[in-house]
């Protein structure tokens, strides 16, 4: 609708001169907009005779002369205003009647259904702004009976749909059809002129002129009776049931045209006030059904059955409309009378109507779920049906039968997914593939079914029916499996499950480039005096990140710095995380002050820099804006300072120089393509000369760039080293993969295997740019369902073997890895990598990302996005929206937060957090990051499966048990509740399940409850922070936990007997780290755990016969590191033979040992030793210089006697023993301990680690930097010392 050129006028005029008023109210300015749109509609139907008939024209006419008369007045004038139009209107009221005259005579042949819509629209978004209008000042307030008005809107739009259904299925125009359009005018019109009339109300004012009584007896006429539902009386319903009978004959040839069908379906059911039969009641049931499914079927599917869909609608609508003219006869003559008349069979016709209702609900659910699946997930279900069976019997005793079919069809499939995950490389491996994943799709909607019947969503002969058909369907896909012997015949080749990871290892130097690093090199070492910027641009890919870290690391490099820090920005960043970074770097860990602001913390970085020779790398920026925030950091004081700054943009990098022109980083050349393909395949091997050709020509293939062609390394490190597999590989690629990477990260992911594809996608859950625990990657898959499992081996370590196969195809990069086992610690993805992650999993309905200016609204998507799928929030705001859309969701994970929010609990009752939550009835993982605290744990969603937040209580409900298929539990404490004990309910011993439990010092809050439980967590495999005051209460939790293999606890001054007592840890245990609270108090217990690893003890008073004994049940011991430790028997430690057979890394800081005796024996495969802050240590016992597998010493804080003798043992370990790789690195020394070291042949430093390493490469220059360098810093006199001793040795 558009205002005419009259009222159009009138609005200008009025809404200038009001808006030219400060005084005006806009509620004013809302009330005319929203009286003149009504007002416009009225006068679009002045064709229509009933418009005259009933005053309507007479009415808006009167009005708009009215308006033009107010728009001359004073506009401070409101209450004179306002009582006028008020007046006027009561004045329509009295005169105004239902129009009374026949649709015959208000036929007007170019009454379009368009027309009829547009003017329910402006009815419908004028009758919405009232409903939501709560201010009791405001024009457009009602002040009471709102919920008629708001099912008077409800059916208006109704009314509407029905409209479009009749347009939409119309072949050409036919008399009944504009008749029912006429209808739907006057019906329509009616409405909006009793609320026009009706509006404004008047408070006070009014009641001068009218007793309270004519008050209430208006309000009660215009509101209660004109203003009622559409139920038409006999009349009315032949217009409906004529239009329906019309539009059944000609459904067969109706185009489709993506109506609204759910819309029309709750039409006919709406009004149906007759008394009716069980039948009807559930014909009823049905539609509503139909209705609520219909907007979920996507639009393919819909089309597919969109003409079934209409005559089901169609017969239902004639059904329940004639329905309405046998008011008072008996219920079964009339079905009878009704079935002979119009050739309606009631018993007959609800079942196709069933069927319809099934089909759409089944399609609504398999059509929207996600494509890529976790094989895991039967796993799950199997342990889920029993668990539900047994605390559900009631609700699903009539499907008791159908249960234990699909639980038996389930696990006969159960080898063949092990076959898929063992066997990638099977010549049948698409169509296994396929299987599975019709497996996996099928175990979903079980548990959909499932939970239907338990909350009684979904009536009870649609579920049997749906489970009948799984049962089929399985049986199906079963049959197929066998008729093509897949199993048979990939069993045959099935490889040990450890194999998965089978690439070796590789490292991460760079290969080509040289002569680039060479530039870059002599930028950085000469130049200017004053501050340069070394800036590198290009196209992702390029290995501008690889590059400047191998400058960043270069030791030619970095011994001529004083600092070296950096830092990754990335497309998203935060400016105070970005300085966190580069002052870590600069003056270490524990000097970092986190709670200042971000202008505290940039001055202070420029404070730390402003005297040194600093080295910054500055990688991945975006925008102009990031260097002018971080420039301010970096002062120039002429000494030679550099920054390595990387990015993609030639602006960004120009705009950053300051004497060094940017760098555009060139493509591979074709020799270096190859050398890095080759590198990357082969390793430290050559290619074969028969694979070389073609080898080239993928290179080539490759576009020069590098990412392309580590990842096409990744695919064919995979393979077999055949031509064949090769020549297939150069032919998938084709000639598109040219200057785009993305081409190859797809056929990288095409050839993954299935069981990886979802472990891989999930990395599109993490920011860009952020280093990934793998512990915590490993549980999120784990719980997501991705890891299938493997008899004899724990999910864990079979999730690792996953890991390490990405790894192995390029596909992830480490950053750190564990130096005892060397196992992965953190990792990272390439840009590129991650947007493919990202970009793939919303197409595969696995992932989505709700970002903080999330321009999809959740309406749009309310389906698409709520099916076992993956959230991923930036914002609170974006998780409010999106929860009530989301009910299927299996994982909310928010990786970032609002200020606002941050460190607080969100308690308010509009961002409670827990009552959000309970929106996603299907929830699995929960993983709140950044502190985000939780007000109270949602412990009615028993389906989570991990969860990982911040809380402030000190207590957690006993109705944590609901819970019951949690299996992760990490709840973190914010700063004010920070050491406290947190108190444990004893239900948590009844979460079988659980796997991992970390709660920073927790106790049980009922000992006696908890030695009654006989319960076990038998699968709980990593135990962080129990609090333990007595030697009983640890054992009885050990008892409790009896496969734990990590456990770090506190303890308490544990009292015992004399003796020693020895305290059995389980068997499988192999990481504990013991902390004591009250510092330097006996250990009261000997620890015995046959299979332990890693021992971590802090804070106890120890002897030598404490430590040997403990030694003679941990022969295992791999890692052992004492911190704070007090040393009895006049500070002494002896170690006999044999001791730590298998010890790998030994250190120990701040510990009061003063004499140390090692017998030769002992440590024999020692590997690390680190001394920090041994000030009372005599010296390292010479033993050490005799054990072979020796690497590493590295000695911090420690008196004059210990750097004397780790010198000593690394003269013997290089110059007798041969050991090339023996490193001895000492940090934060008074320089004057070098006096009398022999041996010295070459100094360097680190001076952010304010580190000093001596080596065996003799480079006299080298030396005199380090020298130079040393003179700039503290103990200037002692400087002075040892250049005088490095003389007299002929080195300078």
């Amino acid at each position: 609708m558009y205002f005419n050129n009259e009222l159009s006028n009138l609005k200008d005029h009025l809404l200038v001169t009001l808006q030219n008023n400060s005084d005006v109210e806009r509620d004013r300015i809302n009330f005319i907009l929203w009286d003149l749109k009504f007002l416009d509609c009225f006068l679009h139907l002045k064709r229509l005779p009933f418009a005259s008939e009933c005053g309507m024209l007479e009415f808006s006419q009167k009005m708009i002369e009215i308006w033009k008369i107010q728009s001359h007045r004073e506009p401070y004038d409101c209450p004179y205003w306002k009582e006028v139009i008020w007046k006027t209107k009561q004045e329509f009221r009295a005169e105004y009647s239902f129009p009374n005259t026949s649709l015959a005579a208000n036929k007007v042949d170019d009454v379009s259904p368009k027309f009829v819509m547009e003017v329910i629209d402006v009815f419908v978004e004028n009758l919405n702004v009232v409903v939501k209008i709560n201010d009791p000042y405001s024009w457009l307030f009602v002040p009471e009976h709102k919920e008629q008005i708001e099912q008077v809107l409800k059916e208006l739009k109704l009314l509407r749909f029905f409209v479009c259904f009749v347009s939409n299925k119309c072949i050409e125009p036919q008399y009944r059809h504009t008749t029912f359009y006429i209808h739907a005018l006057i019906e329509a019109s009616h409405i909006a002129m009793v609320v026009w009339l009706h509006l404004p109300v008047l408070n006070g004012i009014v009641n001068q002129y009218l007793a309270p009584s004519e008050v209430s007896r208006l309000r009660s006429d215009f509101m209660e009776m004109k203003i009622k539902s559409i139920q038409p009386d006999i009349s009315r319903n032949n217009i409906y049931i004529d239009v329906l009978q019309a539009l059944k004959s000609t459904i067969p040839q109706a185009q489709n045209k993506h109506a609204v069908e759910s819309g029309i379906v709750e039409t006919p059911t709406q009004n149906l006030t007759v008394g009716l039969s069980d039948q009807m009641v559930n014909l009823q049931e049905m539609l509503c059904f139909l209705r609520d499914n219909l907007i979920h079927l996507p639009i393919l599917d819909l089309e597919f059955h969109l003409q079934d869909m209409d005559s089901v609608i169609v017969d239902a609508g004639l059904l329940i409309y004639s329905l309405y003219d046998i008011k008072g006869e008996k219920e079964d003559t009339v079905l009878d009378n009704m079935n002979r008349a119009l050739g309606f069979d009631l018993p007959r016709n609800i079942e196709p109507i069933k069927a319809m209702v099934y089909l759409v609900m089944q399609k609504a659910f398999q059509s929207n779920l996600p494509r890529v699946h976790g094989l895991g997930y039967v796993d799950f279900l199997l342990k889920n049906l029993k668990d539900f069976q047994g605390r559900y019997s009631d609700s699903l005793a009539f499907l008791k039968n159908q249960l234990q079919v699909i639980q038996t069809k389930f696990e006969s499939m159960q080898p063949f997914l092990k076959v898929v995950v063992e066997e990638p490389h099977n010549k049948l491996k698409t169509l296994n593939e396929d299987y599975a994943t019709q497996i996996i799709r099928k175990a979903y909607e079980v548990e959909y079914v499932v939970d239907a019947c338990i909350n009684k969503e979904v009536p009870q002969w649609c579920i049997e029916r749906w489970l009948l058909d799984i049962i089929e369907e399985i049986t199906c896909i079963k049959a197929k499996i066998q008729e093509k012997n897949t199993v048979e015949d990939t069993m045959k080749s099935v490889i040990a499950s450890s194999q998965l990871a089978r690439t070796p290892r590789m490292n991460e130097e760079i290969v080509g480039f040289e002569d680039v690093i060479e530039t870059l090199r002599k930028k950085l070492l000469n130049g200017t005096k004053g501050q340069d910027v070394i800036s590198m641009h290009g196209m992702p890919g390029l290995g501008k990140t690889t590059l400047a870290n191998r400058l960043y690391s270069d030791r030619s490099v970095v011994s001529q710095f004083d600092i070296c820090a950096q830092c990754c920005v990335s497309q998203v960043y935060s400016y105070k995380d970005l300085l966190l970074a580069l002052l870590r770097d600069a003056i270490g860990e524990g000097s970092v002050r986190t709670e200042l602001h971000a202008n505290e913390l940039a001055d202070m970085l420029r404070k730390t820099l402003l005297p040194r020779r600093y080295l910054i790398l500055v990688d991945d920026v975006w925008e102009n804006s990031v260097w002018d925030d971080l420039s301010g950091c970096f002062p120039d004081v002429n000494n030679r300072s550099r920054i390595i700054l990387t990015t993609r943009h030639h602006e960004v990098a120009k705009y950053a120089s300051v004497h060094s022109d940017p760098l555009h980083l060139r493509m591979f050349d074709e020799v270096e393509s190859w050398k890095l393909l080759e590198k990357k395949v082969f390793g430290e091997e050559s290619c074969s000369p028969l694979l070389r050709d073609i080898g080239q020509r993928i290179a080539k293939m490759c576009g020069q760039l590098p990412l392309s062609i580590v990842l096409v390394a990744g695919i064919l490190s995979e393979m077999e080293k055949e031509v064949e597999y090769w020549e297939q590989v150069a032919n998938n690629l084709g000639t598109h993969i040219h200057n785009d990477s993305r081409a190859v990260v797809d056929q990288s992911y095409h050839v993954l295997p299935c069981h990886l594809k979802s472990c891989f996608l999930y990395f599109g859950a993490f920011l860009e740019d952020r280093v990934i625990d793998i512990s915590r990657l490993i549980r999120l898959w784990i719980s997501e369902s991705f890891v299938k499992s493997c008899e004899g081996r724990s999910l864990e370590d079979i999730a690792e073997g996953y890991l390490e196969n990405l790894i192995g195809r390029n596909l992830v990069m480490v950053t750190q890895r564990d130096d005892s086992d060397g196992k992965v610690k953190a990792c990272r993805l390439h840009d590129v990598l991650l947007d493919f992650c990202k970009e793939r999993a919303a197409e595969e309905n696995f992932l989505l990302w709700i970002n903080r200016d999330q321009i999809t609204k959740p309406s749009s998507c309310v389906y698409s996005h709520n099916q076992h799928a993956h959230l991923a929030f930036t914002d609170m705001k974006n998780l409010v929206e999106w929860s009530a859309s989301c009910s299927r969701v299996g994982s909310v994970l928010f990786k970032n937060y609002d200020p606002y929010f941050a460190g607080r609990p969100l308690s308010s009752h509009a961002f409670s957090i827990s009552r959000i939550l309970l929106n996603f009835k299907f929830l699995k993982v929960l993983d709140l990051e950044h502190q985000v605290v939780i007000d109270s744990i949602p412990t009615e969603l028993f389906y989570l499966r991990y969860i990982s937040a911040h809380i402030e209580q000190n207590s957690i409900p006993s109705s944590i048990s609901n819970l019951w298929n949690l299996e992760t539990l990490i709840l973190n404490r914010t700063s004010a509740a920070t050491g406290k004990t947190l108190l444990l309910p004893s239900t948590v011993w009844d979460m079988v399940k659980l796997r991992h439990l970390h709660i920073p010092k927790f106790s049980p809050e009922n000992k006696k409850a908890l030695l009654k439980k006989s319960a076990r967590l038998d699968d709980l495999e990593t135990l962080f922070n129990p609090y333990f005051t007595r030697v009983e209460d640890a054992e009885l939790m050990l008892r409790k936990t009896p496969n734990l293999r990590k456990l770090i606890c506190e303890v308490q001054c544990l009292e015992y007997p004399h003796q020693y007592h020895v305290l059995n840890f389980p068997i499988r245990l192999e990481m504990l780290k013991l902390h004591q609270s009250n510092i330097f108090n006996p250990i009261s217990f000997c620890i015995s755990a046959p299979n332990l690893k890693y021992l971590e003890l802090s804070g106890f008073y120890l002897d030598s016969q404490y430590l040997s004994e403990t030694a003679d049940h941990l022969k295992h011991l791999e890692v052992l590191k004492l911190y704070y430790v007090e040393f009895g028997d006049h500070r002494e430690w002896k170690v006999s033979n044999g001791m730590f057979p298998q010890l790998k890394i030994l250190k120990l800081k701040c510990v009061s040992l003063l004499k140390w005796i090692v017998a030769d024996d002992a440590f024999p495969n020692l590997e690390q030793l680190v001394l920090r802050g041994c000030r009372h240590l005599m010296e390292i016992p010479s033993c050490f210089m005799d054990i072979l597998s020796l690497q590493y010493i590295e000695v911090e804080n420690c008196n004059e006697s210990v750097v004397k003798s780790a010198m000593n043992i690394q003269e013997t370990q290089v110059e007798d023993n041969q050991n090339t790789n023996f490193k001895l690195i000492l940090i934060e020394i008074h320089l004057f301990y070098l006096f009398d070291m022999k041996g010295i042949e070459s100094i360097s430093t680190d001076m952010k680690e304010k580190k000093l390493t001596v080596t065996r490469d003799v480079d006299a220059d080298e030396v005199q930097l380090v020298v130079e360098k040393l003179r700039n810093v503290a103990y200037a006199d002692e400087v002075q010392l040892v250049v005088e001793k490095l003389r007299k040795r002929g080195m300078l």
